[in-house]
């Protein structure tokens, strides 16, 4: 998530979704009092400062913990300043900042909420649940199956941690009471051209540049160029087409 007041624009990060790419690039070109929470790590590991008020409420709400990182290289350091942001505004966003409902964003930030653009990028729940699926078991020894893992995602079973209960929907990420706040919504599908033309149409000057930030772990599992299709049975199509029925049906996504 971050919240620009020089772009006057709130980017909701939804999961699996590209997000991670976005708020690295777009860190780029925050002003020194604008808020990122999401994607600290991969921020400073792209060379990519952070603003003053990350450093600033990093350091107030954690300064030991940052000066022990400090001299342990970028990555580590990253991690002390991600975990000190993630801490600092759990009280007001819940359990995990960086993908905060929509509902939690406009009660702590209610005058930003109000005044500023949003964006979004959604996309089609059968293709982000394999995704998910595989960013979820990557340094497991004996993951659960595809099957397995969804069934349980059904079911409200967590797989002794592994299936995220809490923060799967991306739905409540950009809705509230069923109604999409993002005044952009962007494809996943079509991210590129889709991203271009909606930052162009929110006044912000951007120059394509998307980092691959969490795309690694299905090449690793040997899923480049596969179809998520591949993946499904007719029950567990219906399984995942039932748990995303609000975003599907907005969105007109299909199988």
């Amino acid at each position: 998530m971050i919240l620009s007041h020089r772009h006057r624009l709130i980017v909701l990060h939804c999961r699996k979704a590209a997000g991670s790419s976005i708020c690295v690039s777009l860190a780029r070109l925050l002003g020194p009092a604008d808020l990122q929470i999401s994607s600290i790590v991969e921020t400073l590991s792209e060379g990519i400062p952070l603003t003053r008020r990350v450093r600033r409420e990093a350091w107030r709400h954690n300064p030991a913990s940052l000066v022990l990182a400090s001299g342990l290289g970028t990555r580590m350091h990253g991690r002390a300043v991600a975990r000190a942001i993630d801490h600092a505004y759990r009280p007001l966003l819940g359990r995990k900042p960086p993908h905060a409902p929509a509902r939690r964003l406009a009660v702590a930030f209610p005058r930003e909420w109000r005044d500023y653009r949003k964006l979004a990028v959604v996309r089609n729940p059968w293709d982000k649940t394999v995704s998910d699926y595989f960013w979820r078991v990557q340094r497991l020894r004996r993951p659960p199956s595809f099957a397995a893992y969804v069934r349980a995602l059904a079911a409200g079973h967590d797989l002794g941690g592994v299936v995220p209960l809490a923060f799967h929907d991306n739905w409540p990420m950009l809705a509230i009471d069923g109604q999409v706040v993002a005044d952009q919504v962007v494809r996943f599908e079509t991210l590129q051209s889709d991203l271009t033309a909606a930052l162009q149409q929110l006044g912000v000057d951007w120059d394509g540049w998307l980092p691959r930030s969490k795309a690694g772990h299905r090449a690793a599992a040997g899923e480049v160029g596969s179809s998520y299709r591949s993946h499904y049975t007719p029950e567990l199509e219906r399984l995942v087409g039932r748990l995303y029925r609000a975003e599907i049906e907005h969105f007109n996504y299909c199988f």
